[in-house]
Formats: structure tokens, sequence, C-alpha cells
């Protein structure tokens, strides 16, 4: 991992290196272009200004002597000609070609071989006048070999070759300085990760403890890690209560085979009390599995929501006629705020198989002379669903987790009080599915309340 590291840290330094010194080169030549653009801007003036003080010496008719100082620059040349005839009407150089106008801006004019030592290399300005009834061309020019900027633009791309190797060299050692000690958190964060098991999954990746991206990615993954090891630890914990609840019908089923086997099938009650005994865990066995493939379907999603209109105070009465034969002295009552019908919009068979759970539970905990209330609450984007009893409520300790599988916190979720431990497991599932969310809580004076609530 450390390889790697290094390797990335050099790639990223590589990579700013060349961009660094490409910005530089490029900010550079950008640079002085804009100085070249401001000096031919100022040369063009300057030969502006060499052409009107010729011609105005020109055409006030001064010495010779004078028009060929002009009060110019004397690394400034210039040529008056006859526009028609290519007559030279006065020059400080004579060997300056006839120069065409140029429109009210500087040119450069390069001809190859025009001296027999050399080229004719300047930069000029020339513009057509009316003297003494002809056209004449003025035109002034400033040699390249006496041009700083342009020398300085052809030394350019050496001088910028020698600039970019320390800036390279600078830029790389910087940028993989700063890389490595960037990636070093990364670097940990991988080390830590690649360390951990599913035995070890509580250990924490490390924090900077600067609170930046790289400490919000850390604690991102440990809150991720320490929510699949609680999910991990609640399937351990499911598969060994699966393992229990399976193994203890089985016991059962094992021990009154082997009673028959030995002497119990001579013997006629023995044989119906042991056969009686097999069938009872078998369908115990039989709900627990089916509850269990209940559960996966739902939380699979093959088992899916069938949205219609439901009338809650009929599902009510509904749930209240089912139980009346199975706990014929269960009191079933709506609270006072039932006055109206209440109609929402749910799987009316999945909140069916909820309030059948919770009613079982109630039945089942609190006694079957237990009083049981059904409320619904609706208005203001919520709707509330509501069961209660009267029995002795849900102890401190296992309030948290009466939604967990086969949770056993006290006396009350033992295999004695009958079911699969599964019934409220699976109504949590079901409200899931609904898009809805279920808690319990204990009432006064006494008894427990589950709420179903969208």
């Amino acid at each position: 991992m450390k390889k790697i590291g290094r390797s990335f840290s050099v790639r990223l330094a590589l990579r700013f290196m060349f961009i660094l010194t490409i910005a530089v080169i490029l900010l550079s030549f950008l640079f002085l272009f804009f100085i070249r653009s401001l000096v031919n801007a100022n040369q063009t003036e300057e030969l502006k200004d060499a052409e009107e003080k010729v011609f105005l010496a020109l055409y006030f008719k001064q010495p010779s002597e004078y028009l060929l100082a002009a009060e110019i620059p004397y690394y400034v040349t210039y040529i008056i000609y006859d526009s028609d005839t290519k007559i030279t009407l006065a020059t400080n150089d004579p060997f300056l070609p006839y120069l065409p106008a140029t429109n009210e801006k500087s040119v450069h004019y390069f001809e190859k071989d025009f001296f027999f030592d050399g080229d004719l290399d300047i930069v000029y300005y020339a513009k057509e006048r009316m003297f003494d009834q002809r056209n004449i061309t003025v035109a002034t020019a400033i040699n390249i070999d006496n041009n700083n900027m342009a020398e300085m633009f052809s030394n350019l791309p050496m001088a910028l070759l020698f600039m970019s190797i320390p800036i390279l060299l600078i830029s790389f050692f910087v940028a993989l300085f700063i890389t490595k000690n960037t990636i070093n958190p990364v670097v940990k964060i991988t080390k830590t990760a690649k360390s951990m098991t599913t035995e070890k999954l509580d250990t924490l990746l490390p924090l900077t403890g600067r609170g930046d991206e790289i400490d919000e990615l850390s604690g991102t993954f440990n809150d991720l890690f320490l929510r699949i090891k609680a999910d991990f630890d609640r399937e351990r914990q499911f598969s060994s209560d699966v393992s229990h609840e399976l193994n203890t019908p089985l016991t059962v089923i094992t021990g009154q085979a082997n009673l028959l086997l030995r002497w119990g099938k001579d013997n006629p009650e023995q044989l119906e009390k042991s056969l009686l005994a097999i069938k009872d865990e078998a369908a115990s066995m039989h709900a627990i599995i089916e509850n269990l493939l209940q559960i996966s379907r739902i939380e699979s999603g093959r088992i899916k929501p069938e949205t219609s209109s439901v009338d809650i105070i009929e599902l009510f009465k509904r749930v209240e006629h089912e139980f009346s034969s199975v706990a014929p002295k269960v009191k079933f009552e709506l609270s006072e705020e039932q006055k109206e019908p209440v109609i929402i919009d749910t799987d009316p068979e999945m909140l069916h198989q909820i309030l059948t759970v919770l009613v079982s539970n109630s039945v089942k905990f609190a006694g079957d002379t237990c009083r049981i209330k059904l409320g619904v609450l609706k208005g203001h984007g919520h709707i509330i669903i509501s069961e209660s009893d009267d029995g002795p409520g849900i102890s401190a300790e296992a309030l948290p987790h009466v939604f967990e599988r086969f949770y056993r916190g006290d006396e009350a979720h033992s295999r004695a009080a009958g079911g699969s431990g599964l019934g409220l497991s699976i109504a949590h599932t079901l409200a899931d599915s609904l898009g809805a969310t279920i808690e319990a809580k204990n009432v006064e004076p006494n008894g427990a309340e589950f709420l179903l609530q969208w």
C-alpha cells in the first residue's frame, strides 16, 4: 500500500509540475505579447510623430541639412518621394526603398539579400500627402536590428527553456511534498480498512481532527461499519435464535419418537399424547418457517403493497369480529375521537395483518379478558392508528427491543407464552413496506400501546 501511495504521489506531482510549468510559460508569452503590443503601439506613435515632423520640415521648405535632422530620433530613418514618378525628394538613408503607404499603422517589411552583406528588416510607417500640387509619400522606419523587443522575442524560446527547468524541479518537489502530506490520511485509512474483518468491524478509521473532506469520508465509513457490525450482530443473534427455536421442537419430536419406539406405541394413552405433542411442535416449526419466509419476501420486495381506499373503522370492526370467536371475553372499544368514518389509501390486507398481530400480542400478554382500544387520527398531513390494552405493559428493558426477532427480555417472551416470537417483527416489516413507522410504549395507569404512523 505504501508503494501504491508513493506512485500516486509521484503521478500527481508530475501532473502538477507540467501544468504549473505550462501555465508559467503561457503566462510569460501572454505577458510578453502584451508588452510587445504596447511597444508596437508606441513605435507606431513614434513613427507617426516622426513622419509628421519630416513632412512639416519639407512643407515649410527647411534647408536640406535641417530636414536631414528634422528633430527625429537618430535611429529613425525616412524617405520622401514622388508617389507617381518615384523620384526621391529627401532621405537620411539612401538605401531605404520606396515604401508604400500603410493606412495609419506601422508595418513590418523584410527583403532578403537587400544589401550585399545582409537583409533589409524594418518596421515603417508611410503616408501619402499633397505637396506642390503633386502626390508624395512620406515614410519613416526603424531598423529591426535596433529593436530591443524584437531581439528579446528572438531569444525568448531559449530563455523560456532554461527558465522552465528550475520551475519543473521546484514544482515537482513542492507538489510531491504537498501530495504526500495530503494523501497520508488516506493511506492510514486504507491500511486500517484493510486490517478490518467481520470480527473487527468496531475498529474505527483514523480522523485527522481537521474536519475536512477526508474526516467526513472517514466518519461516513465509520458510521457505515458500525451499521454493518450491528447488522452482523443481529444476524448472528438471529441465526442463534432460529437454531434455538427450531431445536426445541425438534428435541421434543425426537424425544416423543424415542418414547414411542421404546414402549409408548403399546400404550394407547401415551401414543395419543406423544402424537399430539409431535403435531403441536411440527405446527410450531411450520409457523416459524412461514413467518421467516414472509419477512424475507416483504424485505426483498417480492410482496408489494396494493394501495386502495380503506375505511379504518370498518377494518377495526372486521378485526373485532374475527377475535370474537378466538377470544370472546376480550372487550373492544373505539377511542372517543372516532365519530365519523376515516378513509386512507393503503394496502388493506397488510394493514389488517398488522392490526391482527398487535391485537394477538395484547391477548397473549394482557390476557383473554383484557380491554383493547383501537383508534385513528387523521389530519395536518399525518395519520396515526393506535392499539392499546390494559395489561401489565412492557418492561423498560424490553421496550426498545420488542420488534426484534426472537427477542427475550423477560418471561413474557418465553416459549411458554406461545407463538413463534416473530409477530411484532412481521408487523414492523409490514409497516416499513407501507411507508409507516411503528412504535411501542406504555400507558398510564397500566397497559401497552402501539402507534402506527404515516
